[in-house]
């Protein structure tokens, strides 16, 4: 994905949504919280690892169903997000 390139937002019938093919949200489970894509690992969980000074490798030991690229992704995703809220301002 590059930097400047927006994710595609996929919507279902049942409401859901996919960003990037990579986080899953729906208003009915998980109470809403973006997950990773085909888990209900919520997004959230990878940023309180890191913040509370965990490795990436220590995230993707507790969490086995999410891989290295996923997260990275997320990572990447949230990075474009900052970046491009910088250059509005």
């Amino acid at each position: 994905m590059a930097i400047n390139q927006a994710p595609t937002i996929e919507i279902s019938d049942d409401g859901s949504q996919v960003v990037g093919g990579i986080i899953w949200i729906h208003p009915d489970r998980m109470s809403g919280a973006p997950c990773f894509a085909k888990t209900r690992v919520p997004i959230q969980n990878l940023f309180d690892y890191l913040e509370s000074g965990a490795s990436l490798e220590e995230f993707l030991i507790g969490f086995p169903p999410i891989g290295r690229d996923q997260a990275i992704k997320v990572l990447e995703l949230a990075r474009t997000g900052l970046f491009d809220s910088l250059s509005r301002s």
